[in-house]
């Protein structure tokens, strides 16, 4: 080989080489994508064509047969962990009317149409894994998450499939009509059993009080960390009003333990409250308010947070 092969051959290595940084999905509040892959160009529209890479139905199908057995263990302390907000963070967003700026006014769709409508891609999964896992007798199970982000192209096809922005929002109203409680989601474990990069995707979970996993977690305060990372919904303000009668109903229906009586009436935490609306929707006086502070603004606050985590 001659001196100038071997320049040639050393140069081409040397381009080729990698330099060595660690590759950065955050920068300055905003997540950013760090592979090569070209980013996605909207609902329904593949970047690149790349086949899914996700988990497989089937893999998917055998770890879901251990899903009451994992909710066993998790309360066993040896293997309890505290969730760190690294990797759990969830808002729950509830569906009763609420007071905004004198009116009243339904939040749920309003907030996930915000959402959906500025995310890159979205897609609907096959089916809810906390009704799956649970057997639920209450819901169907095929009314499963909103997946935000471009890791939804990466999903098997039987486990879900990216959609357009009206079939997502229809799903959503669908999902509503039913009576399930809609949350906004940004959790490892979901990434890790569909076998999709946690930081490029959420979820928009339609919930039900039987089967969810979250709320289940909370009522047990599965882990002071998780309990934490669970929030109500910025803005929102859920009050006791002068029609109570101390009654008991709401503290039975509150799933974070978060109302006590107190001289025979309803006494809220407001720092344990997740604002779910179980309270408002139980009370037998309707007693108990919930007010919103800039209700318009919501779904673009919890964009501007969870961008703050992930891709979408």
């Amino acid at each position: 080989m001659s001196g100038r092969t071997r320049s040639t051959a050393a140069s081409s290595r040397a381009r080729s080489k990698p330099n060595g940084r660690k590759a950065s999905w955050c920068s300055k509040g905003s997540a950013s994508t760090a592979s090569s892959t070209p980013p996605a160009t909207g609902p329904g529209k593949s970047a690149g064509n790349r086949p899914p890479v996700g988990r497989s139905r089937f893999i998917y199908d055998l770890m879901m047969r251990f899903y009451k057995a994992s909710q066993f263990w998790e309360r066993i302390s040896p293997f309890k962990k505290n969730d760190s907000e690294k990797n759990t963070s969830a808002h729950i967003i509830p569906v009763n009317r609420v007071m905004a700026e004198g009116k009243s006014v339904v939040l749920p769709f309003e907030i996930i149409e915000a959402m959906v409508r500025k995310a890159v891609t979205v897609g609907i999964m096959a089916e809810c894994l906390c009704r799956r896992g649970n057997g639920c007798k209450n819901h169907p199970t095929d009314l499963g998450c909103l997946i935000l982000g471009d890791a939804a192209r990466d999903l098997d096809p039987k486990l879900g499939r990216v959609v357009s922005t009206e079939e997502a929002l229809a799903h959503a109203k669908t999902a509503l009509a039913d009576g399930l409680y809609p949350m906004a989601v940004h959790n490892e474990f979901d990434a890790w059993l569909w076998g999709i990069d946690y930081r490029r995707m959420m979820n928009i979970c339609f919930c039900c009080d039987c089967c969810c996993a979250v709320r289940y977690s909370v009522r047990l305060r599965k882990s002071e960390g998780f309990f934490g990372n669970i929030h109500r919904l910025p803005g929102l303000r859920v009050a006791v009003g002068i029609g109570c009668d101390g009654c008991g109903t709401c503290v039975e229906v509150c799933m974070a333990r978060a109302i006590t009586l107190n001289g025979g009436r309803a006494l809220i935490n407001q720092d344990d409250c997740k604002g779910c609306g179980m309270c408002v929707e139980a009370c037998p006086r309707t007693a108990i308010i919930m007010t919103m502070k800039g209700p318009a603004d919501a779904g673009e606050e919890l964009l501007r947070v969870y961008g703050k985590r992930t891709h979408l």
